[in-house]
């Protein structure tokens, strides 16, 4: 919404009126503010390389992006401390493959051997670690809430409305009620219902963009869209991740960076004086029931901890602070967003399934979409190769540096 605005220019006034419906106005369940906040450029995808370069610019230069005029400045509490992931003898090929290709979209990451990584971080255990990737600029962590805030409060100022509610129904420019079935159709209407109530709104709109998160696709799913226009199925499901925090006073100093272990656990510091979190994303088998945000403080004891106090041995006597659960918007195709129009209903772009690094993707995301229903193109970065076809191709575009 916010970059739909500043890409009209001087035509604003005579321009598209832009609403945001959001449900969960609090944005108690909100991916974004339930994230443990990294940005990070160590990616295997080179779009996804490109997305975070645009977005660490972004975030450097928030104030001309989103500041706004006699309201205090942004402070999102970048941390500039870094990724630093270990890879296994196994996997060791393949961080060096992947270094390579950052390296070439510009991204500053250096390999570390298992004594160069003891002598910069000795409270780490290097067993069973042939080789690391550190990020040495644009990556680190940062405060979400800041960040969706100032998103909000910018584009509220340039014009975008906002209301609280829900989509549930569509209603569509062709009558499939007479075979044969049109192969697109356009979305004319969108049903919002109001928060506690039956009743609806309809809204007309020229052009509808799917950004529902973790629920993108069942959003697809609801009444007023044909099954036959909406194949493939848009494979994204909400999967929920635990994150917790602990003490630990002897644990990493100041220079802790982002800690993406070998076996998937990861940790960060938090804040100052001895606090950190992390988790672990759970095997396909293993993945809890997202119908809540309830935690399950066992897999901490059993699953997490115990990964931890392996590669950081200090964290054998930490003590459990606090715990929350949000969800990664999961595109169990591939594990990467889902960007640009619908193959078949034409005046709908979507904008989801980022698996978990949706928060860091935004900026670059929201411009990328704002081109193209502005432009009808994309300008700042090609993302073509993240569009439906590959949807369609059956042809995935494998990110491996998910966490």
């Amino acid at each position: 919404a916010y970059w739909r605005k500043v890409l009209e220019g001087r035509q604003r006034r005579h321009g598209m009126k832009v609403i945001v419906v959001e449900r969960d106005p609090m944005y108690s369940r909100a991916s974004t503010v339930l994230s443990a906040g990294g940005i990070r450029q160590q990616f295997s995808l080179r779009e996804n390389i490109q997305m975070s370069r645009f977005s660490a610019s972004f975030l450097r230069d928030i104030n001309e992006y989103l500041g706004v005029p006699n309201e205090p400045p942004i402070d999102i509490q970048f941390q500039p401390s870094g990724y630093l992931f270990l890879a296994s003898p196994q996997n060791a090929a393949a961080l060096e493959a992947t270094v390579r290709l950052q390296r070439d979209e510009g991204a500053q990451v250096t390999l570390l051997s298992p004594t160069q990584l003891k002598e910069k971080f000795p409270w780490i255990n290097t067993e069973d670690v042939a080789v690391a990737s550190y990020g040495l600029e644009d990556e680190g962590w940062f405060d979400p809430w800041t960040l969706l805030n100032a998103f909000r409060r910018k584009a509220m100022s340039l014009g975008v409305q906002s209301y609280s509610g829900e989509v549930r129904a569509f209603v569509i420019s062709a009558n499939y009620m007479t075979p044969p079935a049109p192969s697109s159709a356009r979305i004319k209407y969108v049903h919002v219902y109001m928060p506690d109530s039956l009743e609806y709104q309809p809204v007309a709109c020229a052009i509808v963009v799917n950004a529902a998160g973790a629920w993108a696709g069942k959003l697809l799913e609801v009444e007023g869209l044909p099954k036959g226009l909406c194949r493939p199925l848009l494979p994204i499901q909400p999967r929920k991740r635990y994150i917790f925090t602990w003490h630990c006073p002897n644990g990493p100093g100041l220079s802790c960076p982002f800690l993406v272990d070998t076996s998937g656990a990861y940790f960060r510091r938090d804040g100052f004086a001895g606090n950190y979190l992390g988790g672990m994303s759970p095997s396909e088998e293993e993945e809890p029931d997202p119908s809540d945000l309830s935690v399950d403080h066992n897999y901490f004891q059993e699953q997490v901890w115990p990964r931890l106090a392996r590669r950081v041995p200090a964290f054998e006597s930490l003590r459990v602070q606090g715990s929350w659960a949000g969800y990664y918007d999961y595109n169990t195709f591939d594990q990467n967003g889902v960007l640009g129009p619908h193959p078949r209903l034409e005046n709908l772009f979507l904008a989801a399934g980022f698996s978990g690094h949706g928060l860091q993707h935004a900026p670059a995301a929201g411009r990328a979409v704002a081109e193209l229903v502005i432009k009808g193109h994309y300008e700042t970065l090609d993302l073509r190769r993240l569009g439906w076809d590959r949807l369609v191709d059956g042809e995935p575009l494998q990110e491996h540096g998910v966490v």
